[in-house]
């Protein structure tokens, strides 16, 4: 009976203890929500910047004093920060998460206090870019007896091969396409999709009217290709080259 008696205290005494590591270790100076998700973004090239704002109350029963705000990337930025937070005051700190592909970010952010008090936000948001269907260059200078070159990329979110393109030309160009090449395999856990790429000439026996266009179809997306007799804008930046 005794040695019961002594067995229960004991596990008494142990889940005493766990409850008061508990309680200290996962214990929080500021109350509120600490996580946000943006769900899914339209990303328009070069990048696309969500915002956010956190609102915490700082519930630690003394004031607290932020001394750093440490985002874990550069695609995490935060506005100007006040450093004392009074005891039931609220903290409010806007925040940036910037999205330049098609991909899932996920981004924390460290507050460092004064005395040693460390809080972690976190941001989620999936980037799709507006177009999945692009072409580079968007303007091709089309003169006759040249046979200039242009790119096609397209995104696949499963792993079948893009349809073939249709090209919807003006009179007296013809396209001349190879067949797609994979140049990235989809990654299902980071939500990347595929990345497919075609390579294509242009050939044309008459002048062409200035401002003139090519449709490109690609099952359900649709892009196009103005074509000039001038040089391009030398500030265009093809889509292979975009910063990632």
């Amino acid at each position: 009976m005794a040695k019961k008696k002594l067995v229960f205290i004991l596990s008494a005494v142990v889940l005493v203890l766990i409850v008061l590591i508990k309680a200290i270790w996962f214990s929080s100076a500021l109350v509120g929500d600490k996580s946000h998700d943006f769900g899914f973004i339209e990303v328009i090239p070069p990048k696309t910047t969500v915002d956010h704002t956190f609102t915490l109350t700082n519930k630690s029963g003394h004031d607290l004093i932020l001394v750093d705000v440490v985002p874990d990337c550069g695609c995490t930025t935060t506005e100007a920060y006040q450093e004392l937070i009074a005891d039931g005051e609220e903290l409010i700190l806007p925040v940036q998460l910037k999205l330049r592909q098609s991909k899932l970010r996920k981004s924390t952010i460290r507050l460092v206090f004064e005395d040693g008090t460390i809080e972690v936000l976190t941001l989620r948001a999936v980037g799709r870019l507006k177009d999945s269907l692009r072409v580079s260059p968007s303007q091709i200078v089309l003169k006759e007896g040249e046979v200039p070159r242009g790119l096609l990329g397209i995104e696949q979110f499963d792993d079948t091969k893009p349809p073939t393109p249709i090209f919807t030309t003006p009179p007296g160009v013809v396209v001349h396409a190879q067949k797609w090449t994979l140049k990235s395999k989809r990654k299902p856990m980071e939500e990347i999709p595929a990345n497919w790429s075609l390579q294509f000439e242009l050939k044309t026996d008459a002048p062409i009217v200035e401002g003139a266009e090519i449709t490109v179809q690609v099952g359900t997306n649709e892009t196009h290709i103005l074509l000039t007799n001038q040089a391009p804008d030398p500030k265009e930046v093809p889509f292979s080259k975009l910063p990632k």
